[in-house]
């Protein structure tokens, strides 16, 4: 194996190894530009979609700063919940009130959305290989995405979301630990 080599416990196959080591540095480079990519997607689609939606609506006048709810935190109950496991179990017990797409979008989604960047960055970063770093790189991520869509009242700020966007990333991680790594035992 070369200094390059993108893990040298990597189960792949020796041919895969060996186009891996001769290309390594366009194949990082896409990679990270696929991450990126992603990272973008994924934060439009959960911040700034909805705030653009809101600026469109207060240029067209048909809202206005008051009635959009923007910085309005009297009704922060309603779009905001602190507790854990709230949202969850609330889908979970009562999902015959609840359209299937809502819930597979809201639980689903929030546990996917992060799992590429549990399986790119450990891919991508000698320095993201450990899971407690994919962990809070993950948390971190997520809170930042709670706490804009809290104080821009776009969306609802749930700390189900944190979890299960937190999850999501481990599970990512997860998977590059199984699919790219050999057991300490064959090594």
């Amino acid at each position: 194996m070369t200094k390059n080599s993108i893990h040298s416990g990597a189960k792949l196959p020796l041919p895969y190894r060996s186009l891996i080591d001769t290309y390594y540095l366009p194949i990082k480079i896409a990679g990270w530009i696929f991450f990126c990519i992603y990272s973008v997607i994924a934060f439009y689609k959960l911040v700034i979609d909805r705030l653009v939606n809101v600026v469109v609506m207060l240029f067209n006048g048909e809202y206005s700063f008051g009635e959009l709810g923007l910085f309005d935190y009297s009704n922060w109950r309603l779009t905001t919940n602190f507790i854990p496991f709230d949202t969850i179990l609330r889908y979970l017990n009562y999902a015959q009130y609840f359209n299937v797409d809502i819930i597979i979008i809201n639980l689903l989604g929030n546990l996917l959305i992060f799992t590429p960047m549990g399986f790119l960055l450990p891919l991508l970063s000698k320095k993201c290989r450990k899971a407690w770093i994919v962990i809070c790189i993950g948390f971190i991520s997520s809170l930042a995405v709670e706490t804009i869509q809290f104080i821009f009242t776009v969306g609802s700020a749930d700390i189900d979301d944190l979890i299960l966007n937190t999850l999501g990333a481990w599970l990512g991680y997860l998977a590059y630990k199984s699919i790219l790594i050999k057991p300490k035992k064959d090594r």
